[in-house]
């Protein structure tokens, strides 16, 4: 599984990481960072601390992490930036420019990040929701535009420990994974306050398919 690049978004508690004074909010923030950096065998992040970073950590950020300020503040700063410095081709070791993963405001009281990945809506249609015919048809065409670009996003909030695991759904690509840019589906296991339900939508895929 490839690194993903993650960023703290600005203006945020998460993100104002100093040491010169110490309200709550700015040493929350850097205790989630080496929370999410210590959970056990989850830890695939290499942490952006700054939009003028040139290197990047190998593989996973090793906690602690020292105080700094992120100048970070949305999805499209951060795919510019991810654009700029892993370009084809790849050069920086495990790192793709297919995805990110966020800490925000939210990700210091409830344990959630957002974890982005490209996707080529073609490639990634369900063969569930075709007739037979359609299913052939566009089995071939998936080969002949086998080269084309990914053409979207798609964001989820997952807990902490759910991070890895939909990673890995979304690198090492199986049956499972064009549910996971299915709109319905995402919606119907997203709970109230937003958070995808990994764990549930593997049990309903399962189900339906044993």
């Amino acid at each position: 599984m490839a690194s993903f690049l993650l960023f703290c978004v600005s203006q945020v508690p998460i993100s104002v990481i100093r040491i010169d004074t110490h309200p709550p909010s700015l040493i929350d923030g850097r205790q989630t960072i080496n929370q999410l950096l210590q959970t056990p065998e989850h830890n695939f992040f290499s942490l952006v601390r700054n939009s003028t970073q040139t290197t990047f950590d190998s593989w996973c950020t090793p906690p602690p992490v020292h105080p700094y300020v992120s100048d970070f503040q949305d999805r499209e700063q951060i795919r510019s930036f991810i654009a700029a410095h892993l370009g084809e081709p790849p050069s920086n070791g495990d790192l793709e420019p297919c995805q990110y993963a966020v800490l925000d405001e939210r990700s210091a009281t409830d344990q959630t990040m957002i974890l982005a990945h490209s996707y080529s809506a073609f490639h990634m249609r369900d063969p569930e929701t075709m007739t037979d015919e359609e299913c052939v048809q566009w089995e071939v065409e998936c080969d002949e535009r086998a080269d084309e670009p990914d053409d979207s996003w798609r964001k989820w909030r997952v807990r902490f420990e759910d991070a890895g695991p939909l990673s890995t759904h979304l690198c090492f690509e199986t049956d499972f994974t064009p549910k996971l840019y299915n709109d319905d589906l995402v919606a119907a296991h997203t709970d109230q306050t937003g958070v995808f339900q990994l764990t549930s939508a593997w049990k309903a895929y399962v189900d339906a398919n044993s």
